[in-house]
């Protein structure tokens, strides 16, 4: 008996001893609680609590003393809470967050989360729990909602603004080619008509020129200069504005077309060209025929004199992941096809390949090589229409190959 009453007491002390370490505890984390009893209509409320609602720690409290502490736009809410709780279809959870009011300071802000506790037959014996000062908490949260809401104001500002821009961009866009159709029509016009009068004084009247002959070619010359300037301005201008057609297309079918329109320049050099069989891809086929255009035309033109230009064209499918670090699609997906160009002609110094590709810049004079400096401006342009990138490598006097990268 002596030995199980030690027992017992040792419990009893342990017992306390815990619940001296909670009450500890919980004063040291300034958590306030409180124990209803139901069934004697008797509560405990810690001096935290107390503190938490505003009152004194001498104060008599009551549920409606609480209540009357609550912020006056909460309180209906509060009561509301805790009327559910103690109801007998609850759960037996409370969770409520609201405002304290406190003398002489602003109100804080309160979280009371508790739980009550049923006997056997269902009914409610006790309803005890903590409150917790969550005021900093709820700053922060205001103060990351108003952040948030200056940042979403921001953003449709922002969205608007580039709304804006986006229609006075497309609007001078129309302008632009607009005045591009124009200006080539009126540009042309005078020079159709200076070509064809040099043509009559050529053919009428070139035994009395003499030396003049001369001065008349090269000004028939120059007006064919112009003319081919003002068609690829006209075709880049166009680029530019044109909204895209999007249709499958094949490219081998382009590039036979191609090779078709530029059998005379091939029989003249006695270029070979030859082509892997390539895939469909998704596009303009006026825009592609373009691009493929110019860069076989290139790679005859811009041949070793008097060695036959050999011009290979081949394809490959290559994922996203093996893209090269300099190559940048506009439009990201899994898999490209990159068509290869190469031929074996002057090549340039790849310190130039940025160069190449702005309008009217040109790494050989006009008299050898003719031309506008335009035709690659308009091959980047065609690529970048087509979500895709297009890029070079070359190397003085031993070929240039150009890889078109298009999306899948």
């Amino acid at each position: 008996m002596g030995s199980m009453t030690g027992t017992a007491a040792l419990s009893i002390s342990e017992v306390a001893l815990e619940n001296e370490q909670l009450r500890l505890a919980l004063q040291a984390a300034q958590v306030g609680t409180w124990d209803y009893n139901m069934e004697t209509g008797q509560a405990e409320w810690s001096v935290i609590c107390k503190r938490l609602f505003g009152l004194p720690e001498d104060a008599s409290v009551t549920p409606a003393v609480l209540l009357e502490q609550v912020h006056p736009d909460d309180r209906e809410r509060v009561a509301h809470a805790n009327a559910r709780v103690l109801s007998p279809q609850s759960d037996g959870d409370h969770n409520v967050i609201f405002r304290t009011l406190r003398e002489g300071s602003a109100p804080r802000w309160v979280q009371a989360k508790g739980k009550t506790i049923l006997n056997d037959e269902g009914r409610i014996l006790r309803f005890n729990g903590v409150v917790i000062d969550v005021t900093e908490l709820k700053q922060a949260q205001e103060a990351l909602q108003q952040s948030a809401e200056v940042l979403e104001q921001r953003v449709a500002e922002r969205t608007q603004e580039l709304k804006e821009a986006n229609l006075q961009l497309k609007k001078s866009n129309e302008n632009l080619a607009e005045f591009a159709y124009i200006a080539s029509h009126d540009l042309q016009e005078p020079l159709r008509k200076i070509q064809s009068f040099g043509d009559i004084l050529r053919d009428q009247y070139e035994s009395q020129l003499g030396e003049g002959i001369m001065y008349l070619e090269r000004m028939q010359s120059a007006a064919r200069r112009m003319s081919t300037l003002i068609k690829d301005l006209l075709t880049f201008s166009r680029l530019s504005t044109r909204q895209e057609n999007t249709t499958t297309v094949s490219l081998t079918d382009i590039l036979s077309h191609v090779l078709h329109d530029l059998e005379l320049a091939i029989q003249e050099t006695g270029a070979e060209v030859t082509v892997e069989s390539l895939p469909s891809v998704k596009g303009d086929a006026s825009q592609l025929a373009q691009l493929f255009q110019n860069l076989v035309s290139n790679a005859i033109k811009f041949g070793h004199p008097g060695t036959k230009p050999v011009i290979e064209i081949r394809t490959e499918r290559i994922t996203a992941t093996d893209l090269p670090l300099t190559i940048r699609p506009v439009r990201a997906v899994a898999a490209y096809q990159r068509i290869d160009v190469s031929d074996n002609g002057i090549g340039f110094d790849e310190k130039y390949i940025e160069r190449i590709f702005q309008v009217f810049q040109r790494l050989h004079g006009t008299s050898k090589y003719a031309g506008t400096g335009i035709g690659l401006a308009i091959c980047e342009k065609v690529v970048v229409n087509h979500g895709g990138s297009i890029t070079a490598r070359s190397q003085p006097g031993k070929g240039t190959t150009f890889s078109v990268y298009l999306p899948l």
